[in-house]
Order: C-alpha cells, then structure tokens, then sequence
C-alpha cells in the first residue's frame, strides 16, 4: 500500500490539533496538580506514575500493538483483535497492579501507602490503557477521530477534577488525590471500551494467541517497557534515593519537555500504522516513508527545543516558588527533544520492517545503562545526576539505531526489494 502524504498530513493536523488541546488542559492540569500536591507530594505522585509507566506495556502481552498491526493490514479482523487487546488488557492490568502493591514497601517511597499505589496502577493500567486501545483499534482502521477525542476528554475530566479538588480542599494530601484520579479515570477507560465493542460487534473464539504471536507480543512489550525505564526510573530513583521533593522538581521540569514534545509525537502517531504498512516492503521500503517525515521531526524538534530553553524561567512563576530550581533542570534536558525526535524515527522504522528484535535489544542494553548511571550519578549529583543519565541514554539510543540502519542499507544494497538479503544480515524478523 503506497503513502498517501495528503492523507497523511490531514492525520498529522488532526491529531496535532488534538495534542494541542490536550496540551492545554494537560497544562492546566500540571499546574494545578503541582500547587495542590506541593513539590514533595507531586514527587511521590510522580514516582507511582513512573512504577506504573515500567509495567503498563505488559498489561497485554504486546496484544495491543499486535491488534494495530494487524488491523492496519487487514481490517476485517478488527473485531477479533479487539476482543483480544481487550481481556488480555484488563486480565493483565489487575494482575499488575495487584503486584505492583504487594511490592510496594520495596519499591516506592515511603510517602506513598499501598491504597494509593492500588488506586493508581488501576487508573493507568486499565482505565487510561483501555482508552490508549480504543484509539488505536480506530486508528488501525484509519480513523483518528477517536485518537484525538477520547484522551482529549480524559484530560479534561482530570483537569475539572483537579480544579474542583483545589477549590474545595486547597492543598490536599497525596491519598485523597489518588482516589479523586482513580474515579476521573477508571469510569471513561470503560465507557469508550463498551463503546468500541458494541461498534466493532462480537466474535467467537480468537482469544488465544499463538506462540509466534507471544514473542512478537513480548518483543513489543519488553521494547516499551525498556523505552519507559529510562524514560520514567529516574523519577522513582530519586524520590527513594534522593527525596521526594527532588523528583518533584524534577518530574515537573519533564513534563514541560513531554509537552513541548507534542508536535513530534503527532507525527509519530500519524506515521506508526503506516510504517506497518509500508515497512512489508522491507527495511528501504520503510526508510522510504522515514525520508518523507524527517525534515518536519527535526525543524519541529529544533523549535520546540529553542523554545523550552528560553522560556525556562516562566515555570516558577506558575508553578509557585518550591520548582525555582526546575528552570535549570528545563533547559539542560531542552536537548532532549529533538534527540527523542530522532530516536523515534529510526526505532519505528525498524519496527515496521519487523526488526523489532534488534530495537527491543538495544532498548534493553540502553535501560540497564540508564539505571547503572543513575545509582552511579544520583547519590552525588542528585537531579543533575538524573539529567545527564537521561540525555546520555536517549543519545546512545539514537546513535546506536541509526548506525545499525546505515549498516544494513550498505549491505543489502539499496534495494527496495532486498528483503530477504536484509533478513539474512539482520537475523530474521525476531
């Protein structure tokens, strides 16, 4: 299936708008959030977010992109991948967050109690995952609308819930908010999942998934539980090794980079089916669609960097005076999206190709490395410690990638059709 760029600059634009919306509710929501909790409360909230963040990609065993892909490719089968996403999702979600308490006094800070730790793995491992699968079953289907709207309306639901908690309470205690966030998540993940499954109708049987599906499905998952180790554990690391208060400014500086992220990850929502379709074709057929969408990733990249670093300073102002030191912590990780633009493009095109193997491999190594530095770096430099480990990884990450592509186009020649000289050199499609 060729690319249609009209098609998919109207994706992109859509799903831009979109991230824009959610980008100021999001921000309305952090500030608040940040104010209400203080910097040690939000700390130990985003230290729950970030345990969650390391194991929410095994909620389905990799079903989830497994449905994308499949459904991307053959749209008759949404129903059946579906249904499957869908048990094995919230199966998979009460297993984990049940674990993820019993574990809690070994892994969490002290700050947080085994209920607010339940009520939050609960909320993002099954309500804001079921709305993530709703989104992407629609999205496979070539229909982004739900993509924007549902999350869009998660954001916003937070952001009243938030706004009324501060109203009403003012500075509230980290596990009246965490009840407050279970009941503003939970309640729409399974709405718009009965939604989607009274529209896509039922199917019998095709819960099973098959051995070669299970090692896709866990490639898949260990991949994106590698991307958020060292993405998300230094947050947890420095609220248990450091102090809450640390990972508070800290976890408030990345949310600022995340959001400036945004236009990137519009792209990167609007071209992942696609690489599916266009990656059959093998590794250059991939690159093809890769060559297409760079020049936007590394302009969008560049200003979105440029402006993070000028406007550092305004964060304090909003936020309130406990995150003065957040403005040196925005503008040295300011680098970081444009790496994470890069890496982004060279992962998803090996992923489309089905070199998934060689991407999630890498991810692992590059995890192991984030955490050996940040035990290494944190106990002396604290934040800072956590802001070199975070943007030396991402770049490792990137060169590692890129370098692995450049190899494997030189030796397969430049063909289009090579495929099976490529699966020879890079090991097959594990």
């Amino acid at each position: 299936m060729s690319l249609s760029m009209a098609s998919f600059r109207g994706n992109v634009l859509g799903l831009l708008a979109g991230q824009l919306t959610r980008l100021a509710l999001q921000a309305g929501y952090f500030v608040i959030l940040a104010r209400m909790l203080g910097a040690t409360g939000y700390g130990a909230f985003a230290a729950a977010i970030a345990l969650c963040a390391l194991v929410t990609p095994f909620t389905s065993l990799g079903a989830n992109t497994l449905m994308l892909k499949n459904v991307s490719r053959d749209a008759t089968s949404a129903a059946r991948e579906w249904k499957k996403a869908l048990a094995y999702t919230v199966m998979g979600g009460l297993l984990l967050a049940a674990v993820l308490t019993l574990l809690a006094h070994l892994i969490a800070p002290p700050e947080l109690s085994r209920l607010s730790i339940f009520q939050i793995a609960i909320a993002e491992l099954i309500g804001l995952k079921l709305v993530e699968l709703t989104g992407a079953v629609w999205q496979g289907l070539g229909q982004s609308r739900p993509l924007i709207v549902w999350p869009t309306l998660l954001n916003l639901i937070r952001l009243v819930a938030a706004g009324a908690t501060f109203f009403w309470v003012g500075e509230s205690s980290l596990e009246l908010w965490a009840t407050i966030y279970t009941a503003s998540t939970l309640p729409l993940g399974l709405l718009v999942a009965m939604r989607t499954t009274s529209k896509l109708g039922y199917t019998k049987g095709g819960m099973r998934l098959r051995g070669r599906d299970v090692k896709e499905g866990l490639l898949f998952s260990v991949a994106m539980s590698s991307q958020n180790v060292y993405n998300d554990i230094d947050k947890a690391m420095l609220a248990r090794i450091d102090s809450v208060g640390a990972a508070g400014v800290y976890s408030a500086a990345f949310r600022i980079i995340d959001m400036a992220y945004a236009p990137i990850r519009s792209i990167s929502a609007a071209a992942y089916p696609l690489y599916f379709r266009e990656g059959e074709g093998g590794l250059a057929a991939a690159l093809q669609l890769t060559r297409k969408i760079t020049a936007p990733v590394l302009i969008v990249g560049s200003l979105a960097a440029i402006g993070a670093f000028v406007t550092a300073p305004v964060a304090p102002l909003i936020l309130g005076a406990d995150y003065e030191s957040a403005i040196d912590v925005i503008r040295l990780l300011a680098p970081l999206i444009l790496l994470r633009g890069l890496t982004f493009l060279a992962a998803d095109t090996l992923t489309g190709c089905g070199r998934q193997g060689f991407r999630t491999g890498t991810q692992i190594a590059v995890a192991v490395a984030n955490i050996c530095m940040n035990l290494i770096l944190i106990p002396s430099l604290g934040i800072i410690g956590a802001v070199v480990a975070t943007l030396f990884c991402e770049f490792l990450l990137a060169s590692i990638l890129w370098i692995y592509i450049y190899v494997a186009r030189k030796r397969t020649g430049g063909d289009v059709h090579s495929k099976l000289a490529s699966e020879q050199f890079l090991g097959g499609k594990g």
